[in-house]
């Protein structure tokens, strides 16, 4: 069940112009493992509420990008600060629950930070305060908040970076993380109360720290032991940062799954990547989203997966491509230089190597000899081949789709094969061999014999 399911809200500030990452695609739209920075925001949040009480406050620049979820997406027209976002939030949140705001929290999460667990904020959500602070002692300052607190330990304000930067610590201070919990009863009449900054034309949610305690309302402060997990990317290098310390999280889960990696810094995952018991991965392997390989199955080096399911007892690799909604039957092996796309490859079935397969169902029990190519693009449209079990396809040969090969057929090597093969049939398709003797007047000849006696000077010299 949800946290506090019926109670708890989700407002996720989602508005950020991404000026410090520059490029085209703004960070929360980056993607990150498999998937956009923000959709980790909205997972974790979906993890805590159900999805009519997620709102998400962006910029009308970002509506025209795909979000994941229907969440209810509350547009920040002019961007006045993380205050105005909230509310924004808070109005939306208000109409949908006609004023009846008892027994409502309201939790505040930033949409560029997707390193945040579920397990991160256990502590945290329990803490009943009519305000909760998340606060984290971080390894790197990284343009923190720094929260302020009185002699008893409770939060009095929280500073912004911009006013600290100046500032020299000896350690590094208490911060904030981005994640605030409050009451959504206090948060109606302390909004009115919220400050304009001018020299920064916004308004920011952390006065809501201030007002409270100005208020003499009761205050929560709840220190985070995992402040890797507050990360937010703002930066291409907090990019880099986020993206180590999520594939370091994946690969002891694959462990823990029961792949064996034989090089973990060199196997990259996604975030939906599983395994089953007695997989190994060996190094230098990628691995794209949607990918699931079962037991007993060896990945070789230097091979790319993605939207894949990998059977038991599979042998992939090295140097293979598979990718967009293939799946490989068990006992099958799909070797080097071999590229597998929109296909399937049956039980005991093998491509073991320089073969391309796209859109193409291999049965059982087939062979694919070296060099096999499926011609599966028309010009216009990509055409499906159908190559049936205990079917032996020659090196060499060209499947032009669409096409369909008969059971315990043989393709001859070298062939182009342009209809479709009948069951326990041998097709064949290429010029006949014809053998000419050469004159010793032939271009040919003469041009060998010439390549001889230059090859004696030159020893003779």
């Amino acid at each position: 069940m949800h946290y506090s399911a019926m109670a708890l809200s989700v407002f996720i500030c989602a508005g950020g112009k991404s000026s410090r990452f520059g490029g085209s695609v703004p960070k929360l739209f980056q993607d990150l493992g498999g998937k956009p920075v923000v959709n980790y925001v909205l997972d974790l949040a979906k993890e805590l509420t159900s999805l009519e009480n997620i709102y998400v406050v962006t910029s009308p620049d970002f509506l025209n990008w795909h979000w994941p979820c229907k969440a209810n997406l509350v547009q920040q027209d002019p961007a006045l600060g993380t205050g105005h976002a909230f509310q924004l939030a808070f109005e939306s949140f208000f109409c949908k629950h006609q004023g009846n705001l008892s027994q409502q929290d309201i939790l505040i999460l930033m949409g560029d930070c997707p390193l945040v667990q579920k397990e991160d904020l256990e502590m945290f959500l329990k803490d009943q305060s009519c305000i909760t602070l998340l606060a984290m002692y971080p390894e790197v300052f990284r343009r923190y908040g720094e929260i302020l607190v009185n002699h008893s330990g409770q939060a009095v304000s929280i500073q912004e970076h911009r006013h600290t930067k100046s500032i020299t610590w000896e350690k590094m201070p208490l911060c904030y993380t981005g994640i605030m919990k409050i009451s959504a009863e206090k948060a109606k009449s302390w909004i009115k109360a919220m400050p304009f900054h001018e020299e920064v034309q916004e308004y920011h949610v952390t006065d809501f720290v201030k007002i409270a305690y100005q208020q003499g309302a009761e205050g929560g402060l709840v220190v985070t032991q995992s402040p890797e997990s507050f990360t937010g990317i703002n930066t291409k290098e907090d990019w880099q940062s986020a993206y180590q310390i999520l594939q370091n999280r994946w690969r002891v889960r694959a462990q823990h799954q029961g792949a064996l990696l034989h090089s973990p810094s060199t196997v990259m995952l996604s975030w939906d990547t599983r395994f089953s018991e007695n997989v190994h991965v060996h190094p230098f392997n990628v691995f794209g989203p949607g990918v699931f390989v079962e037991e007993g199955a060896t990945i070789f080096s230097f091979c790319r997966l993605a939207h894949t399911r990998v059977g038991a007892n599979v042998q992939v690799g090295p140097f293979s491509h598979v990718k967009e909604e293939s799946s490989l039957g068990k006992h099958s092996c799909v070797g080097s230089f071999v590229e597998i796309t929109r296909s399937s490859l049956g039980d005991y079935s093998q491509a073991k190597h320089l073969t391309y397969l796209g859109d193409a169902t291999v049965q059982e029990d087939v062979n694919i000899g070296a060099g096999v190519v499926s011609c599966n693009y028309d010009g216009f449209c990509k055409q499906k081949i159908v190559i049936e079990k205990e079917t032996f396809i020659g090196a060499g040969a060209m499947l032009v789709a669409p096409l369909s090969v008969g059971t315990k057929s043989t393709i001859g090597a070298g062939s182009v094969i342009t209809q479709d093969v009948p069951e326990k049939t041998l097709s064949v398709s290429r010029s006949r061999q014809v053998n000419i003797l050469l004159s010793e007047n032939s271009r040919h000849l003469k041009r060998i014999s010439k390549s001889k006696k230059l090859k004696k000077s030159k020893k003779i010299e």
